[in-house]
């Protein structure tokens, strides 16, 4: 795959949690709220390419990232807690 990009130091968030259902695009539509999304990627598994219900949101900020954990800490979707 194509490298991941990241936005400054502070800016990088590492998401717990995330529904089964979900891809890139739905995780950076969730978090998109609080700032520019430089990039966001949902880790799948490389044979099954079912999520693994992990993955990271890199901000072009750190203030959009901590906006976003003051925000998006212990929030319900789909059933699971985001962390």
């Amino acid at each position: 795959g194509a490298p991941r990009r990241e936005g400054p130091e502070g800016a990088n968030l590492f998401i717990y949690h995330i529904p089964a259902t979900w891809g890139d695009g739905d995780l950076a539509q969730c978090f998109a709220a609080f700032g520019p999304v430089v990039s966001a990627n949902v880790f799948r598994d490389k044979a099954t390419h079912v999520s693994k219900g992990f993955g990271f949101v890199s901000y072009d900020s750190p203030v959009s990232a901590q906006n976003a954990i003051v925000a998006m800490n212990g929030l319900q979707v789909e059933g699971k807690r985001l962390k």
